[in-house]
């Protein structure tokens, strides 16, 4: 780095011989249109910002397309890289008015002209325009007219712009008195020496005609001029990256020959050699570049928070109105007030007086007030937030933080002036309102949404390339299921063995990969941030500017949430939480059932019932105690206590449970390992955990109990323990240590309790979160032991459009509630034309699937079918079903969905002739229909009537499953392995129900049969490559993992969707539950030939027959089959009797061979389901 561009602000720019400053660049944030990244994909400054140090420019500008979007990344890079950042933006001019919407297509919607701050008044009033460009002139790009111009153009720089510009598309319509007229209106407009006539080569013959007349006119105009390089891309080698972007963007090919390209491979930027050489006859356009680089000094400040105001009622102050309202809701919540928690409030108001943050706690008790009226759920808390004592008292959270050893200075730290961050949870369904309130509350130009950008990943940069590139979309497929996903195209290549195999073989393929690799990370997109919103003291563009998303038509700040939080801007996130939404519609079921006032908040917090299904670890569905991994912790820690279902938060995170410390937590728990306190002072704080450091507010207590330490210095001490800065940890050594001395706390121990606590502030969990949280998790406990149907309804509807139906690849969360429903002997009803209401709904004692988790079954089409049916009564027949619906909204893809799903099946004898027979010429019906103008006509046209048909194959069962599998997402009615059961059990050394629900130790031998689902290839953390997927039978799935040994290993080819295989090696407990890892496969075709050595598993076999049918004929039937299957394991029967609720068990002196023929010859005598192989 030069010194130069080491200490631009040391010298006088102009000074500089033979330099140039690019003023006009278009970065990845030009979205599409732009090559130029601001970081690398190493996190480290981009190309751009090395090469301006290589040729010693001083300076450098951005200037995106109509955006700011990167403007304060590019700001901090620039500075960070010892260059002076120019903050600009090529805007869209319209020279008519910006609110103009319906322009000709003959008319010229807009032109390029690009603006460059010169001071902070120009980045405000570019600020300005950026943001109404977009509120106000939105129309297929975001405009600004003259109108706003003449309003804000102070402190602007303006040049003319490219060839896009208003004034060289004059000069090449030949147009140049108009261009001289409108050059001279922009000169007049801006100021002198603030309008520069914008000269570009790039190898353009129509920039050569431009620049000799804008030469022209800046000499009789007095308007200087300026040379750019409009730089897309870093490098020449890198055009081929700008025309791929421009490909990806406009949906076209390279291929095509109409389309939009750079003409030329000259849009790079450019050495000051190079630009002089273009520019050698005008050297003052060269010079000119440093005269408005040297002029450009925007100073953005990052030091400053900006607040909103809360207008208070007269009278008060924000200070003494919060005090107010705290003092009213202490006295709501404690009664009486005792002097702890009087005190508490007190310091806590202080603090908050101090640092000048009543506004904010105001603003939050305001719309969480308005929340809670309006019968939106809030949760508990979340976050440190949850450690306040005012917070309790306002009603934002309903912990007390003095019952839970919850400390305020985890919130907020007065030694540390950082931006209070009150998260607050809402239920998903009623979030919206109380963003709206929000900005109804503090004007809707104070408020807005958070942009997010979208980057270009591994497998979408592929099958982007490789479409622009004139490749199939399979062919895009079959390259990007290559890459394991998260993965980068460089560390796939590395380790991804087929991928690398595919990449070295195929050229083709080489060159869509090479190029995806330059283009991979760059940003591709904008969205909306799902909870965040920014409310600020002014309208929001005096701090950021706006922008609008079309799509959701919703107004977003142009700069991402980190950077507002740099600009000292008041972020909110409000979050949707789901499982609010989940208590609150299993509340009002409760209440409609059983005719109750049932309150959440008023549940016992020692329910039996919710501690039992805790011990058993019957938590699917259980707010964050679901995961398989945490199932088994919750049983091995059986809570007993709201506190263990805390700390349960805090255990099952890596730290935790690599390091032993769960292991040695839950043995402490239940008095099998000795509890031991390093100092008598410690015990106090440490006994609820068992003398195990578990929260990052016991770090806090015990530096203040044992150091002395104020409760700011404790955070402080939490902080650097967390960032681990080797210096600030000694330097908090020695305060810790030396504290500890005061205290009469020898120096060894003092030392060997710091060297404790830094360890485990690895693992330290934050306490007010946990205690937020598992106050939730305790709720959906409760719920679920308490009032099982009602919970289980509420938690189906929570799924619905969420995760009915997942790729191959996931399992479905609305499935796994289906089998949970299953596993409570809940009966899963199949949906029903007549009887299915649009969501989930109870039915007697079973749960009836509702019409809009149906796949294409939108809320529209559920809430038609059903109105109909409740105002007009059931439908008789599926022609007097699609005579009464609405065919508009339930169309013909709709219907398909509904047959397939078996809603119709109550109006024939057999589903597989009846959903043939609906489908068979749908389109056709559906017309007819339409061209009675709904009239009812006779049930004979067709459908249940038609049965007699001949010329339709009715499906076979196997199809009706498969059909119900594409709807719903899973098999419902039945499932197309149970023709195998038998077989896949002789296969299976451990039932999967044995393995989840038993507490087998680790690394058990087993084998499994099933079939394989959801096949991934993935890289490991050790660097090696591993297939994932599912092995499902009939008793549920377990995930298994096989590290192939070798590249051709013959085991891969076995891995495939919808194969039958018998899987062998060891189970293991996971994070996630169990997993099995997988030494050996087998396909099912293949076992048959080793029957022998797997039927070794089996101890015996139970016949089950009834007592009804016993006689001597039918016993000596049974003998003689048994006696064709010699040389096997005992034979039990199992008798029945009317009546009986056991069976009567005998056993016999025979023995069998329990072999897949035996089974078969058997059940067909005695019935489906006759056999149990014991194990």
């Amino acid at each position: 780095m030069s010194t130069t561009a080491g200490h631009w602000r040391d010298f006088d720019l102009r000074s500089l011989n033979m330099s140039f400053v690019h003023l006009h660049l278009h970065s990845e944030y030009s979205l599409l249109d732009g090559a130029c990244r601001l970081l690398d994909m190493n996190g480290k400054p981009g190309k751009i910002f090395q090469l301006a140090n290589q040729y010693n420019m001083p300076a450098i500008a951005l200037t995106d397309h109509g955006n700011l979007f990167g403007a304060i990344e590019f700001y901090s890079l620039a500075r960070s890289a010892g260059l002076k950042p120019i903050i600009g933006c090529e805007v869209y001019f319209t020279p008519g008015s910006r609110l103009d919407k319906q322009i000709t297509p003959t008319e010229e919607n807009y032109y390029h002209l690009t603006l460059l701050a010169e001071n902070n008044t120009g980045y405000q009033n570019l600020l300005a325009l950026v943001s109404r460009g977009y509120t106000e002139g939105f129309y297929y790009k975001p405009r600004i007219d003259r109108e706003l111009l003449e309003k804000y153009h102070q402190g602007l720089i303006a040049l003319s712009g490219c060839l896009q510009g208003q004034i060289p598309a004059l000069v090449l319509a030949e147009k140049v008195e108009e261009a001289q007229k409108i050059a001279a209106g922009f000169r007049d407009l801006f100021g002198p020496g603030n309008f520069y006539l914008e000269l570009m080569d790039n190898g353009l013959a129509e920039q050569k005609v431009v620049n000799r007349q804008l030469v022209v006119l800046g000499s009789e105009l007095d308007i200087p001029v300026v040379a750019t390089n409009d730089c897309h891309y870093p490098t020449r080698p890198e055009a081929f990256l700008q025309d791929v972007l421009l490909c990806i963007g406009t949906g076209q090919k390279l291929s095509e020959s109409q389309r939009l390209r750079f003409e030329t491979e000259e849009f790079y930027f450019k050495s000051p050699v190079e630009m002089f050489e273009l520019f050698k006859e005008i050297p003052v356009a060269i010079s000119n570049t440093l005269e408005i680089a040297s002029r450009c000094n925007v100073e953005i400040s990052f030091d400053r928070m900006h607040l909103p105001h809360y207008q208070v009622p007269e009278g008060f102050t924000a200070d003494s109105y919060l005090e107010k309202l705290a003092s009213e809701g202490l006295a709501k919540r404690y009664n009486p007030v005792l002097p702890e928690q009087e005190n508490r409030l007190k310091y806590e108001l202080s603090i908050i007086r101090k640092m000048g943050f009543a506004s904010y706690f105001l603003i939050v008790w305001d719309f969480v007030r308005f929340a809670r009226e309006n019968g939106i759920a809030v949760g508990p808390g979340r976050g440190s937030g949850a450690g306040s004592i005012v917070s309790y008292a306002l009603g934002i959270t309903n912990i007390c933080p003095l019952k839970y050893g919850l400390i305020f200075e985890r919130f907020l730290n007065p030694d540390r002036r950082t931006m209070p961050d009150l998260d607050i949870d809402f239920a998903d369904v009623g979030r919206e309102k109380v963003i709206d309130y929000v900005r109804q509350k503090y004007g809707r130009d104070h408020v807005a949404q958070i942009i997010t950008f979208g980057s270009m990943q591994a497998r979408a940069a592929v099958k982007d390339v490789c479409r622009v590139m004139g490749f199939t979309p399979q062919d895009g497929d079959r390259i990007s299921k290559l890459i394991p996903p998260g993965e980068t195209l460089e560390t796939a290549l590395r380790l991804a063995t087929d991928f690398k195999k595919l990449y070295t073989s195929d050229e083709n393929v080489r060159k869509i990969i090479d190029t995806a690799r330059q283009i991979e990370g760059m940003k591709r997109q904008v969205g909306i941030h799902a909870a965040g919103v920014v409310i600020t003291p002014e309208e929001t563009s005096r701090y950021v500017p706006l922008a609008f998303n079309p799509r959701k038509n919703v107004i977003t700040t142009q700069y991402e949430g980190e950077t507002l939080l740099k600009l000292g801007l008041l972020k909110m996130d409000f979050l949707g939480l789901r499982t609010l939404s989940v208590i609150a519609e299993c509340s009002r079921l409760i209440n409609l059932r059983h005719n109750t006032d049932f309150d959440i908040t008023g549940i016992p917090l020692d329910d039996k019932k919710t501690f039992q299904l805790l011990a058993e670890g019957k938590t699917v569905g259980v707010f964050q105690l679901e995961s398989g991994g945490m199932r088994d912790l919750v049983k091995k820690l059986r809570p007993s206590l709201i506190s263990d279902i805390i700390a349960l938060n805090a255990l099952y995170r890596p730290g935790p449970l690599n390091s032993g410390m769960v292991d040695e937590y839950v043995n402490r728990r239940h008095q099998r390992s000795k509890i031991k306190y390093d100092h008598p002072a410690v015990e106090p704080i440490l006994k609820e955990t068992y003398g195990i450091p578990l929260y990052q507010e016991q770090v806090m207590q015990m530096a203040q109990a044992l150091a002395g330490f104020s409760a700011s210095e404790a955070d402080n001490l939490r902080k650097a323990m967390s960032k681990k800065i080797p210096e600030v940890m000694e330097e908090m050594r020695s305060q810790f240590i030396a504290g500890c001395q005061k205290n009469k706390i020898e120096k060894n121990i003092a030392s060997k309790i710091f060297d404790q606590i830094a360890a485990f502030s690895e693992y330290g969990f934050n306490k007010s979160h946990a205690a937020a949280y598992g106050i939730i998790a305790y709720r959906t406990a409760y719920l679920k032991a308490n009032y099982p149907m009602e919970y289980m309804v509420a938690l189906l509807n929570s799924e619905i459009g969420r995760s009915s139906l997942k790729s191959d690849e996931e399992t479905s969360k609305l499935l796994n509630y289906i089998n949970e429903c299953r596993a409570m002997k809940i009966n899963i009803q199949q949906p029903d034309i007549n009887k299915s209401l649009e969501v989930f709904s109870i039915e007697d004692k079973s749960i009836r699937y509702g019409l809009s988790a149906i796949k294409n079954i939108g809320e529209g089409a559920a809430e038609n079918i059903v109105s109909e049916r409740i105002r007009q009564g059931p439908y008789k027949s599926f022609s007097d079903f699609l005579s009464r619906v609405d065919l508009r909204t339930v169309n013909k893809k709709v219907i398909e969905s509904l047959i397939k799903a078996g809603v119709f099946d109550g109006f024939g004898e057999s589903s597989g002739y009846l959903r043939a027979e609906l489908l068979n010429n749908l389109e056709d019906k559906i017309k007819r229909v339409g061209n009675k103008n709904g009239s009812l006509f006779a049930d004979n046209y067709f459908g249940a009537a038609n049965n007699g048909a001949t010329n339709i194959q009715p499906f076979s069962e196997h199809e009706c499953l498969a059909m119900e599998k594409e709807v719903l997402g899973f098999y419902l009615s039945g499932h197309p392995l149970a023709k195998h059961q038998d077989e896949l059990n002789i296969y299976t050394s451990h039932s999967l129900k044995e393995l989840l629900e038993n507490n087998r130790p680790d690394y058990t031998r087993t084998s499994i049969a099933g079939q394989i689902n959801g096949v991934q290839k993935l890289i490991s953390k050790q660097k090696k490559q591993y297939v994932r997927f599912r092995l499902e039978n009939l008793d549920g799935e377990i995930l298994g993992i096989y590290f192939p040994a070798k590249s051709n290993d013959k085991y891969i080819g076995y891995l495939a969707t919808g194969k039958l295989v018998v899987a062998m090696g060891q189970v293991n407990r996971r994070e996630n539950g169990i997993e099995m890892r997988v030494e050996k496969i087998i396909p099912l075709e293949e076992a048959r030939k080793y029957e022998d050595k797997f039927l070794k598993n089996f101890r015996s076999v139970t016949l089950k027959i009834k007592t009804p049918a016993i006689d001597d004929k039918y016993l000596e039937k049974i003998r003689q089959i048994v006696l064709s299957y010699p040389d096997g394991v005992p034979l039990k029967l199992a008798v029945y009797s009317p009546g009986a609720n056991r069976p009567d068990l005998i056993e016999t002196e025979y023995t069998v061979k329990p072999t897949r023929e035996f089974i078969k010859e058997i059940q067909k005598f005695l019935g489906e389901g006759a056999v149990i192989l014991e194990k």
